[in-house]
């Protein structure tokens, strides 16, 4: 089993569960629509030992590129795991695995292990590398400001990006080896007919979060 999830012998794009499976199109739609994301990296100590970690931040899906763009601080934990390996210096950048979520009603169910969320994901596997390059970094942010606020252009309803700017922050390219796109969106969860069924009360879906308040249909 250990070596089935093996990366370097498996594609880690293949979903366990194929009815959930979503092609090509619908992946590019999800990446397009969305505007936050999470990045997972990894610092590697000196002794072999890894430390995972995840950074919730802004995004820009470019199909023309196919990467994906973000930016962060001149300094902290993303740039410091992004900048530590090797092929970073190379130009190749470093395995990063971004994530797109977007989530529905909590389900209920009698069964606890039916239990569910109605759910649309994408995961994308690559190499991320920081840009260098001022025109790669310009364009990248232009990128950023288009998906996040596409009514506020440059040089129009907001100024220019300035040498002065890119001086200010990190700006990266997650290059797409491959990607896979899932979505469970069901009305209901699945019951087991054994056990009572839930009263029309506890029956109905649940806000994924508690400010949302009552779910529409």
């Amino acid at each position: 089993m250990t070596h089935f999830y093996d990366p370097r012998q498996r594609d880690p794009s293949i979903s366990r569960r194929p009815q959930n499976r979503q092609g090509e199109p619908w992946i590019h739609e999800v990446l397009l629509r969305n505007r936050i994301g999470r990045v997972a990296t990894l610092w590697q100590g000196e002794d072999g030992e890894a430390f995972p970690f995840i950074t919730p931040l802004a995004y820009a899906y470019r199909p023309a590129h196919h990467d994906l763009v973000y930016h962060t601080n001149v300094v902290g934990r993303l740039r410091a795991n992004t900048d530590q390996a090797a092929p970073a210096r190379s130009g190749d950048g470093v395995r990063a695995t971004f994530e797109v979520s977007e989530i529905g009603a909590l389900l209920p169910s009698n069964s606890p292990l039916e239990l569910t969320v109605q759910y649309r994901s994408v995961i994308v596997f690559g190499r991320a590398r920081r840009l260098e390059d001022p025109a790669e970094q310009q364009q990248a942010l232009e990128a950023l400001c288009a998906q996040a606020f596409p009514d506020l252009r440059p040089e129009q309803e907001m100024r220019p990006i300035s040498a002065a700017d890119l001086a200010r922050t990190s700006v990266f390219s997650l290059a797409i080896d491959h990607w896979s796109g899932k979505e469970n969106w069901k009305d209901s969860a699945i019951q087991d007919e054994g056990w009572p069924p839930l009263a029309p009360g506890l029956a109905s879906p649940r806000p994924s979060h508690p400010s949302e308040g009552t779910v529409s249909r």
